[in-house]
């Protein structure tokens, strides 16, 4: 089922309140003990939940209209990350902070701090936090975790000289391009004479570790060449290449950005989903322009 995340609206109080106090019953209570359950649980009441709208960054993730999950940012500090128990393990906390990390990163920070209860802790873990202290609320033991953000990969504009060799091999690896009309080369060539400033790289230093070309004809946008290199995947780059472009486009007065997911290539729909895309009723046709492909692939 398509998972979108998004702000929290006022509307989503009740939603995020059932959510949290579904998880503190069933999956924090292994871990701690019935006073604590309930003192947390009194914190996130409708009423309350309307008032931390009003303080903090909260998202929450949505199917068919329904909370599923919430997370919040307040300043450098990660909050209140619960996903509904019948959904845990899906991966549905992890594009929530994928969403808060490209938040945080965009604030302008570089140690993003969670208060994590026991329970969560190998979730942060795998996402790269790691515990710097303990902390104790009478019998509520929270582990206070951290990640640095410094090392974040800078994204501009493509320069020829600088990144045509390092691109065409990324896009060899990730795409494996063989046919004539998607040759790299020709797609560089095609995309600069256009010149319309909307083909980015992210850069580790020098070296090029991921793409994201973008197009506008006036009314709708398109994204295209989404590529990161696979030492890299699964940090939150990829979505920072598409808002990026998103930001870009939108700068342009675009109001809606289309993109194609080539068959057998699936499994990154979900990425797209919380990124906010949807599958759309649509059928994509084309039609090749011989006379502009070249016959000779060399």
């Amino acid at each position: 089922m398509p998972t979108e995340v998004r702000l929290a609206q006022t509307t989503d109080a009740e939603g995020i309140s059932q959510v949290i106090l579904a998880a503190l019953h069933d999956s924090n209570a292994r871990d701690y003990p019935a006073d604590v359950i309930a003192r947390v649980a009194s914190n996130f009441t409708p009423d309350a939940v309307l008032a931390l709208l009003a303080r903090r960054t909260v998202l929450v993730a949505v199917q068919d209209d329904i909370v599923v999950a919430t997370a919040a940012l307040d300043a450098n500090v990660v909050r209140s990350v619960f996903v509904n128990p019948a959904l845990q393990g899906q991966g549905i906390g992890r594009l929530l902070m994928i969403e808060i990390e490209l938040r945080a990163r965009e604030a302008g920070v570089t140690t993003l701090s969670v208060p994590s209860s026991l329970t969560a802790e190998p979730f942060y873990t795998k996402l790269g936090f790691h515990t710097v202290r303990d902390v104790y609320h009478g019998n509520e033991r929270t582990l206070v975790m951290e990640k640095a953000l410094s090392s974040r990969h800078p994204i501009g504009a493509y320069r020829d000289r600088q990144h045509r060799a390092q691109v065409v091999a990324l896009w060899q690896l990730a795409f494996g391009y063989d046919t004539a009309h998607n040759l790299p080369t020709l797609a560089i060539d095609k995309k600069l004479a256009v010149n319309d400033g909307l083909f980015f790289v992210a850069t580790d230093k020098k070296t090029v570790i991921g793409t994201i070309l973008a197009g506008y004809d006036g009314h709708r946008g398109w994204l295209y060449s989404v590529a990161v290199h696979p030492d890299y995947r699964r940090r939150g780059l990829g979505a920072s290449l598409v808002r990026h472009a998103e930001q870009a486009l939108t700068a342009l007065g675009c109001m809606k950005i289309n993109l194609q997911i080539t068959g057998g290539n699936e499994g990154v729909v979900g990425f797209y989903e919380a990124l906010g895309y949807g599958a759309e009723p649509r059928i994509s046709m084309g039609k090749k322009i011989l006379e502009n492909i070249p016959t000779d692939k060399a």
